[in-house]
């Protein structure tokens, strides 16, 4: 489980950020929290997490966030190139050019704390650490020097001197020379088949990424052979009244040229379809699949949607589908998953959209139910601010996001304010009591401005308020 989150300098984010799973309450709803024992004693962790405020404000950049720091832990980079990192556009002198990426999380009844920070050019800082009776102890860490020199520091209580894996980390941490700084040691330790870090990565590994309009990998195709999950999406789309009314997977061999032409396939990727013998390309909800010694002929495999139109059953695309049912396509798999998975996070941004808030609300409420007996938790971002709603949420599971005048973007929770027994807290929300809602400026009408010039007898001019939307600025230019 995702205890706590800390981010600094990542896009819009500057100054760093937290976000926790931690309520600010003891007395919370039971069912919104998991109970989870560890070595300080019993913890209660909640199970979802929102993101509020307006366009622009944070929220994708907070996913993205995550999504930088999974894919640089599990997929490392290659030797002498930079971090990639997309940092902060503004001078924050303070920073000093490094970011930071930190989590605290819950893993086979265990604390941990690992956290990195990196230039762009290469990783500062690095260390695992996990908690004991006396509080956070390190398994390893590692620092930069000024002068560029790289130490990193292995404890017995990662591995016992003298033991296989000690013997390799430590040749390892040898090997992160100059070529090597854009690496993450325990990259390098999980890369090289290190036992004892296999279980730190492969939990950042099951942190589910969910951006608007992404493919869910082997979708079709898992539909075609788990007639379980076909059946479960299936009666969920019935059950939310999308107008589905039967599903099929249905698969057809063409000709390759036929298929490139026919699907316009850019020249590069024909290049690489021609150089490989096998391989899966994913178009609009398609497969085209290459099977190895059959690359002059495809196998496309796609799912038709039936509906039922003037008494005909009539078979759709996914793509003819309306943006609603497919965004649908993208989060059943995860009510789906809960339950066979004991422990996958979902981050989720613009959860609501395309989708009406009964169909957002059922959804949410979904997950919490199905996830009462794992470890399972969801993270998402959402516009639609019907979704605040203290019948379905606690306070601890709101947060409130919004940028100041430097461009930074802020993260507030919603238990930070003190809401008033009955009180509507949709209402307090959009009358601006809490933040994160758009400011919207009036501006200078332009076009009205030329208007009135060309009328006879209509003088702009310093006595003259017409030219403006809403009430007149004494100080504006035309009073000048």
């Amino acid at each position: 489980m995702l205890l706590k989150y800390i981010v600094s300098n990542f896009m819009s984010i500057g100054h760093p950020i937290e976000f926790s799973m931690f309520p600010t309450s003891d007395n919370v709803e039971e069912h919104l929290v998991k109970k989870i024992d560890t070595k300080a004693g019993e913890w209660k962790i909640l199970r979802r997490g929102g993101f509020f405020g307006p366009n622009a404000s944070g929220k994708t950049t907070f996913i993205k966030s995550l999504h930088f720091a999974k894919d640089f832990i599990i997929n490392g980079q290659k030797s002498g190139k930079g971090t990639g990192i997309n940092q902060f556009r503004g001078n924050i002198d303070e920073l000093e050019g490094k970011s930071l990426f930190q989590f605290m999380f819950y893993l086979q009844g265990e604390v941990y704390e690992y956290g990195f920070s990196l230039g762009a050019e290469q990783v500062y800082e690095e260390w695992l650490m996990i908690l004991t009776e006396k509080g956070f102890e390190p398994l390893f860490t590692r620092k930069t020097s000024q002068e560029g020199k790289t130490q990193i520091e292995i404890e017995s209580r990662f591995a016992r001197k003298g033991s296989k894996e000690r013997n390799l980390s430590e040749v390892l941490k040898d090997s992160i020379g100059e070529k090597q700084k854009n690496q993450l040691f325990l990259y390098k330790m999980y890369d090289n088949g290190l036992k004892k870090v296999e279980c730190i990565v492969e939990w950042f590994e099951r942190l589910k990424i969910i951006f608007p309009k992404s493919e869910v990998q082997g979708f079709s195709l898992r539909m075609g052979k788990d007639n379980d999950f076909r059946k479960f999406v299936l009666d969920s789309l019935k059950h939310m009244d999308t107008g589905v009314t039967d599903i099929s997977v249905v698969s057809d061999i063409m000709d390759f040229h036929e298929f490139v032409e026919k699907f316009h396939i850019p020249s590069g990727i024909v290049s690489q379809i021609e150089d490989n013998r096998n391989g899966i390309l994913t178009f609009a909800g398609r497969y085209f699949m290459f099977g190895e010694g059959e690359k002059q002929q495809t196998t496309l495999v796609q799912i038709k949607f039936e509906h039922i139109l003037n008494g005909e059953c009539v078979p759709f695309n996914v793509e003819e589908e309306s943006d609603g049912t497919q965004r649908l396509l993208d989060l059943l798999p995860i009510l789906f998953s809960l339950g066979k998975n004991s422990e996958a996070i979902y981050f989720v941004d613009e959860i609501d959209r395309s989708l009406h808030t009964k169909l957002s609300q059922y959804l949410l409420r979904e997950f919490l139910k199905e996830c009462e007996d794992t470890n399972s938790q969801i993270v998402f971002t959402a516009h639609d601010v019907n979704l605040i709603n203290l019948e379905e949420f606690g306070q601890d599971e709101i947060w409130f996001v919004e940028k100041d005048s430097n461009g930074e973007s802020h993260f507030r929770p919603f238990s930070d304010f003190e809401i008033q027994k009955g009180q509507d807290a949709l209402k307090a929300y959009l009358n601006g009591r809490f933040g994160a809602v758009p400011l919207i400026k009036q501006r200078f009408n332009s076009y009205r401005w030329l208007r009135m010039q060309s009328i006879p007898g209509k003088r702009i001019g310093p006595k003259s308020r017409e030219v403006c939307w809403g009430k007149a600025n004494p100080n504006s230019w035309w009073r000048r």
